[in-house]
């Protein structure tokens, strides 16, 4: 069996992202390790995800485009979820769609990546 250990994302701004990740409603707390730098995570269902400060500007490629990524979360309010993502002027790249699992919008991070956000049996 296989299962996914972690998922560790290299950010331009770690604390910008940090800020999108609850803002998404990733609970992510400062974290550091003996000598180690600061850096944000979390456990989600026994995925370790953290967020370092990569020390350097970057860009992510865009959505569906080669060696891009495309994490997916699920959230107990989409509505909270959307509202904290606009008022930090988070871009919306597709708006709010009843999908069979449940409801999704996608939404673009700091660093260029697309999240999906979902609610199941969200009907709004």
């Amino acid at each position: 069996m296989t299962e996914i250990a972690s998922i560790v994302l290299f950010a331009a701004d770690g604390a910008q992202m940090a800020d999108f990740d609850r803002a998404a409603g990733v609970d992510l707390e400062d974290e550091t390790h003996d000598d180690g730098p600061l850096h944000w995570a979390v456990d989600l269902d026994g995925v370790h995800v953290a967020v370092y400060d990569a020390g350097m500007a970057g860009r992510a490629p865009g959505l569906r485009a080669a060696g891009s990524t495309f994490p997916g979360l699920y959230v107990s309010s989409l509505d909270t979820a959307r509202a904290a993502l606009d008022e930090l002027g988070a871009p919306i790249l597709e708006d709010h769609e009843i999908r069979p699992w449940g409801c999704r919008f996608i939404v673009e991070d700091p660093d260029g990546r697309a999240v999906e956000i979902n609610q199941r049996h969200h009907c709004g």
